[in-house]
């Protein structure tokens, strides 16, 4: 069985993706998506036409997002047609699927040259269906034999459940704030951050914005 080695890992900045507010929220997804695609090709010296394939993970692929991300970041970031991409959905664990597929395909002998990653807009309107906040898209035959809130309903059942006080949670987001700024003053995200331009070629985000807060946009490639 073939070894599966990662030759070189990038991401975008995390932002919010909030109008107004997030330095992200105005920049299309598949332009996310071809920032890192593009940085990988720079950085690595590939030939994207040896690509044989790119895994791409978005869990709403509805709007900007819909219509095979990867496929369409691959195509903005100048790769060459022959790269062909797939775009999955495993809801939050898309992306560490992604890597695990392309990583499964190369030890199985069927492809050489795979790259991994994913994009998420989490503030996009519509993303699972209009009312409230469901991950069934609204199929209420479904919901009546297994309800699915989203996770900040279901962090709140479990810390309820489990005992979890409000103090535990916040320490517990304390000490990550604390983490994060060490690493961001420390130069440990430095290597493997890309910045984002807008179309004019003015920049967007080059740093962390707003560290410590759940992630609203992302992009990210292996």
């Amino acid at each position: 069985m073939a070894d599966a080695l990662i030759i070189d890992a990038c991401r975008t900045p995390r932002g919010v993706g909030k109008a107004g507010k997030g330095a992200l929220s105005g920049v299309h997804p598949q332009q996310l998506g071809a920032t890192v695609l593009r940085a990988i090709a720079a950085r690595t010296g590939i030939n994207t036409a040896d690509v044989d394939d790119i895994i791409w993970g978005c869990s709403a692929q509805v709007a900007t997002q819909g219509g095979d991300l990867g496929r369409m970041s691959a195509l903005d970031a100048g790769y060459d047609v022959r790269a062909s991409a797939v775009t999955l959905d495993r809801f939050c664990g898309s992306g560490i699927t992604s890597v695990n597929m392309a990583a499964a395909s190369i030890m199985a002998g069927a492809e050489d040259l795979v790259i991994a990653g994913g994009c998420e807009m989490m503030s996009m309107e519509g993303r699972r269906g209009s009312g409230p906040m469901m991950m069934d898209n609204g199929n209420l035959r479904l919901r009546a034999r297994h309800p699915q809130s989203h996770q900040g309903v279901c962090a709140d059942a479990i810390a309820t459940m489990e005992g979890i006080s409000r103090r535990d949670v916040d320490a517990l987001g304390l000490e990550s704030q604390k983490r994060a700024a060490h690493a961001i003053v420390n130069g440990h995200f430095t290597k493997s951050l890309v910045p984002v331009h807008r179309e004019d070629g003015s920049l967007a985000l080059d740093h962390e914005e707003y560290p410590g807060r759940r992630p609203r946009w992302r992009a990210s490639a292996a």
